[in-house]
């Protein structure tokens, strides 16, 4: 069980639900996202495709606001930060500023959302020297310093492919494969154990087991090389 620290990490954010929402909800809008990042680019160059800006507002937004938030911003800036990011970015894009063969769409996306971030912060941190002169420099020592936020930025878009995997998962198989996954793989449950509590075979509890593990590693691939 070497790799159980990543299913932990998996289910974890399987179980985080949006506010306002349960697990039953998530699994039950779970539709794996397969459009690639260059055909959403595509239809945003077009001002008039709504479906592209929704697609790609579901996709990138949730990040970005968390983003936002692990960075130091309450939720209603966070808020700010991230429209101000996604509008940023598909005006830059319309206008040709992204060069896909310079870089991955995820790492422009950082260096726009960080900027965003750092505008607010700085205003915020003005704001408070304004108030208390008594240290006009304070301010920018809560401004994340850049590789310090990129890897928080990976933490959140491997979140954002987790939860996307997971949904999936949790759409295609039945209540008692994914509750014998958990406490076998997850909980490190012995197999027998796991059959006696869930009244499943052994060999279920192991079947289960390795159809999951396999279906979660090859969509994780998939939307790694997707997004």
């Amino acid at each position: 069980m070497a790799a159980r620290w990543w299913w932990k990490l998996a289910w974890r954010l399987a179980t985080l639900a949006p506010s306002g929402s349960d697990k039953s909800t998530l699994a039950g809008k779970a539709s794996l996202d397969t459009v690639t990042s260059l055909t959403l680019l595509e239809g945003l160059r077009d001002s008039g495709n709504r479906e592209a800006w929704e697609r790609f507002t579901v996709r990138y937004q949730p990040m970005m606001l968390a983003f936002a938030v692990r960075l130091g911003l309450n939720e209603s800036d966070a808020q700010d930060a991230s429209q101000e990011t996604m509008l940023a970015f598909v005006k830059g894009y319309r206008e040709g500023a992204y060069n896909r063969d310079k870089g991955r769409l995820r790492s422009w996306l950082f260096g726009v959302a960080y900027r965003k971030v750092k505008d607010i912060q700085r205003r915020m941190g003005r704001e408070r020297v304004m108030a208390d002169r008594s240290d006009r420099s304070a301010f920018l020592g809560s401004i994340e310093a850049p590789d310090a936020a990129q890897g928080v930025w990976e933490q959140e878009w491997q979140r954002a492919v987790l939860r996307a995997c997971l949904a999936e998962v949790a759409s295609h198989f039945e209540a008692t494969t994914l509750k014998a996954f958990e406490l076998y793989v997850l909980e490190g449950r012995t197999a027998d154990g796991v059959a006696e509590h869930l009244g499943i075979s052994q060999n279920a509890v192991y079947l289960g087991k390795n159809r999951v593990t396999s279906r979660l590693r090859e969509l994780r691939r998939q939307m790694e090389e997707l997004w």
